[in-house]
């Protein structure tokens, strides 16, 4: 097994990609959560000889997305498969963030809901099919994946997720015709493809606690909300952070902060 930790630029790894049938692929990101917005910032992919690579959509930018001739072609191609593990939200963000349609998705997450147990759980299955350990750090799925240089911790947790996947792929496959479960499968596998993903058209009633606020109340939240986003647009700040929801809810209601909750002294009350 050849585990790269560094980034590996993007023409040392298309040719392996383009003449493979098959490979594992994940991805980490910065989904609102410390910067502004939906970002991509690493994939990971593994092949079947040993050979894994990190690859870094953010090398020409924090808001470029990745001039990588065939990229797109590979990932949209149904004739070369990815074994992702749950793929529901690599799917949605690839098509948000960079306008690709997955495709070729072999799902290890649905295998082992249909082929194993309703609640499967990676680190259990790479231990139990493969004697291996996968160590799932918060701390890390959480960091700031858009700082760079990404640590050597950062790294190798990202790359652990893709190194076992080949290998669980091909213990959960034939466990599918086991079950007779191979057609409940590619029926899975078709209706993730082609499932839609759309933002909500009014995220502020989503919050918590806004279902109990009066029209009135339902508008200045509305409000409040189109403040927030412009203000951490322009700071490049996970919107929570610099309002959290619940204070949002508050000051639609009583027209003040709570005083409970720490607020962000960046934020401009109009």
């Amino acid at each position: 097994m050849i585990v790269q930790l560094e980034i590996t630029p993007w023409s040392v790894v298309r040719p392996h990609l383009e003449c493979s049938r098959r490979f594992a692929f994940d991805l980490e990101g910065d989904f609102n959560l410390h910067r502004y917005g939906r970002r991509i910032c690493l994939f990971q992919v593994a092949l079947d000889d040993g050979t894994s690579f990190l690859l870094d959509p953010l090398e020409e930018g924090p808001n470029q997305t990745p001039n990588w001739p065939g990229w797109k072609e590979i990932l949209e191609s149904p004739k070369i498969t990815k074994i992702i593990w749950a793929a529901q939200n690599d799917i949605r963000v690839l098509k948000a963030c960079h306008s690709i349609h997955l495709r070729g998705v072999w799902d290890l997450f649905d295998a082992a809901c249909l082929a194993v147990t309703p609640r499967p759980s990676l680190p259990l299955l790479v231990q139990t099919f493969l004697g291996q350990t996968i160590e799932k750090a918060e701390s890390l799925q959480t960091s700031n994946w858009s700082d760079r240089p990404l640590s050597d911790s950062q790294r190798a947790y990202a790359l652990q997720d893709v190194l076992f996947l080949l290998a669980l792929a091909d213990a959960l496959d034939p466990l599918l015709d086991e079950k007779k479960k191979r057609d409940s499968f590619s029926t899975r596998m078709q209706a993730a493809e082609q499932y839609v993903f759309q933002d909500h058209l009014e995220p502020w009633k989503r919050l918590k606690g806004a279902g109990t606020l009066d029209p009135e109340q339902q508008y200045l939240l509305e409000q409040i909300w189109h403040r927030r986003e412009a203000q951490s647009r322009a700071l490049d700040l996970a919107p929570w952070r610099l309002l959290p929801p619940e204070e949002m809810v508050f000051w639609a209601r009583e027209r003040r902060f709570s005083g409970f909750v720490p607020i962000d002294p960046r934020w401009v009350d109009e």
